[in-house]
């Protein structure tokens, strides 16, 4: 296993990963009607969009590829954009089912770059059915900050979303 920044040539390894996360992981929003409509190219042009703003330090990205040089997981922080909230970040991550241990390691050097580029608070949020998730960022000790009931509908089931804080 690697942790690695995102490159332009992982376009369709991205786009695999996407397809593949969307098929195994039942928890996900994402809607496999709506990822089928994903391409290659927009796989590049949404790593070229994430490589531009990299540069300007608003989002810093990473993946995890196993030894077969397929990505499985891969997260993100995303600095706030406005000046007042310039120290605060949204932190996400994707990981594919069985795979938590990259996921956590690639949520780990998120925080050490957050903390390095001079973010101070991390968000984040997501389903309070995505176990995998939250149990990392728990482990991480990110502090419950609430949740919002009803968030999400899927069908006729409803999805509380919960969201957590961490101060570096």
């Amino acid at each position: 296993m690697e942790i690695r920044k995102i490159k332009e040539s992982d376009s369709k390894l991205l786009l695999n990963y996407v397809k593949e996360l969307v098929e195994t992981d039942k928890e996900r929003v994402d809607r496999p009607e709506d990822i089928a409509k994903i391409t290659e190219d927009g796989e590049k042009k949404w790593i070229e969009q994430r490589l531009f703003r990299e540069d300007k330090k608003e989002i810093f990205v990473l993946c995890g590829v196993d030894d077969n040089g397929a990505i499985v997981a891969e997260g993100e922080v995303e600095r706030l954009p406005r000046w007042m909230e310039k120290h605060v970040a949204e932190i996400r991550f994707g990981v594919l089912p069985g795979r938590g241990p990259i996921a956590k390691k690639i949520a780990e050097e998120l925080i050490k770059i957050a903390k390095n580029n001079g973010i101070e608070v991390l968000i984040y949020f997501h389903l309070k059915t995505q176990k995998t998730g939250l149990d990392i960022m728990n482990e991480l000790e990110f502090e419950s900050m609430g949740t919002i009931k009803k968030y999400y509908k899927r069908g006729e089931e409803y999805i509380d979303r919960v969201y957590l804080v961490k101060y570096l």
